[in-house]
């Protein structure tokens, strides 16, 4: 028997199967995974855009300063830009790579031979590869590199140069991951990005670049309105399936300073932000922005403000992602999303929730036969690692309300989560009330999820 079991076992991890449904592991989510390990970070990616420079604000980029960056629970921040003339600026470069090391960090340097550039002929400049030599001479050697920024929100002028830099990048120096950023999809944008569509956008930007990842940013999350809502899931949802379509992880710009008509977020936003980002499978996240720097416009309250004091803002993201690491360390790193989808209301055109092999209902009641429709927001999505086996994360799609939910899990399956101290156990998450096992062996896991709250299980099926 146990010969028969352990073949059985064999066979399902080798074909990328868990005991429920069917699930392939696909050469694309391989390759996710792969990209994302090429990395290094021994976390889950977190960055921040910076817009400080050594010239101007040097004095404050110090040792402690990058120790707190540390202590915020960012993997992977952007350093200052620098004069790259300036032998004592390079030097000062050369103190935050040492520091980031120290810190467990890698630094995305913003060089700036590594900014796309257009020469007269309309082609990447004919000395950008040697620009890009002359960075990597710099710093090329240093552990605590993870690449050059290549640029921000390509238009439809710029972006065949913007995505050739970012193949020459990899070309010079195929061991470091070149940054960039694309446009967020809204309705009519697609003119202003030179396609006809945002899917043939992306799988553009991927075959061109030879890219190790796809970055976007939305803070439309933060407007008023349901509006706002639609277009954050609606981009989530267009660059996860690129992301699934290409091999290349995903990270997600969310917001971190108020401006415009976006507000300046609390704890709860900042956990919505974070936790729906992540359960739509995002691979990284990166913050706009750290630095105020000087006032201009109405942007306000950023996690460092004008007169370069911590606000609440850099102790809510110190709270929310030190909290995660410590309950998952580098978890996420290893996963990759296969479903993604609404109970209560459904935005960007996604998914509603039905039943499947890892989860047989979701209800605000213990009754699961009532006829009661759930006006309560979940976000769902389902994970599964390259050994097949299958997870599944919940979160409170409420910026605003504390919610419970009542989750049953089907009779054959065993579920896991971790502790306080990154543990794996058997039982309920860590916000669970109660676990009640009904009369049919479904068992009832009783969630109260505070605004932006998840709760992450591994499902494991029983063999029968």
């Amino acid at each position: 028997m146990k010969h028969k079991i352990l073949l059985l076992l064999t066979i399902a991890l080798t074909a990328g199967l868990t005991f429920g449904q069917q699930v392939t592991i696909t050469s694309s989510m391989r390759s996710i995974v792969s990209k994302t390990e090429s990395f290094g970070l021994h976390k889950y990616p977190i960055s921040f855009w910076n817009y400080t420079n050594i010239g101007e604000h040097g004095k404050y980029m110090t040792k402690a300063e990058v120790a707190s960056w540390a202590e915020a629970g960012f993997t992977v921040p952007q350093s200052p830009g620098f004069d790259v003339n300036s032998k004592e600026q390079k030097r000062h470069i050369i103190k935050l790579l040492d520091w980031a090391e120290k810190y467990g960090m890698k630094l995305i340097v913003s060089d700036p031979r590594g900014d796309a550039k257009m020469g007269i002929d309309g082609n990447p400049d004919k000395d950008y590869a040697d620009g890009i030599r002359a960075a990597v001479k710099d710093f090329g050697s240093h552990p605590a590199l993870f690449g050059f920024q290549v640029g921000d929100e390509p238009d439809s002028a710029h972006k065949n140069v913007f995505f050739e830099c970012y193949r020459i990048q990899k070309e010079v120096a195929p061991f470091l991951h070149p940054f960039s950023n694309l446009l967020p999809y809204f309705p009519g944008i697609e003119k202003r990005a030179g396609t006809n569509n945002w899917p043939d956008y992306l799988d553009e930007y991927a075959r061109k670049s030879n890219a190790d990842m796809v970055g976007y940013d939305c803070y439309a999350q933060m407007n008023p309105g349901d509006e706002g809502w639609n277009d954050y899931y609606r981009n989530l949802k267009l660059y996860r399936e690129a992301s699934l379509r290409n091999g290349i992880p995903f990270w997600n710009t969310i917001l971190s300073v108020g401006h415009f008509r976006y507000r300046v977020p609390d704890l709860d936003e900042v956990r919505w932000q974070f936790n729906t980002s992540l359960a739509s499978g995002a691979n990284g996240i990166v913050w706009f922005f750290y630095y105020m720097r000087e006032p201009h416009g109405n942007y306000r309250l950023s996690p460092v403000d004008e007169f370069w004091k911590k606000t609440q803002l850099y102790y809510d993201l110190q709270h929310v992602q030190n909290s995660f690491h410590r309950r998952y360390h580098d978890l996420f790193n290893n996963l990759v999303s296969t479903r993604l989808c609404f109970t209560g209301k459904n935005y960007g055109d996604g998914e509603w929730f039905t039943a499947d092999d890892l989860i047989s209902s979701i209800t605000v009641t213990r009754d699961k036969n009532s006829n009661k429709k759930s006006d309560k927001p979940l976000l769902i999505g389902e994970f599964v690692n390259m050994h097949g086996q299958r997870y599944v994360m919940f979160v409170n799609n409420s910026m605003t309300e504390s919610n419970r939910f009542y989750i049953r899990f089907p009779k054959d399956v065993k579920t896991f989560s971790w502790d306080w101290d990154g543990k794996e156990y058997e039982g309920a998450a860590y916000c669970s009330e109660a676990i009640i096992t009904e009369a049919d062996g479904e068992k009832l896991h009783e969630l109260w999820l505070a605004p932006g709250q998840e709760a992450v299980y591994r499902v494991a099926f029983e063999i029968r």
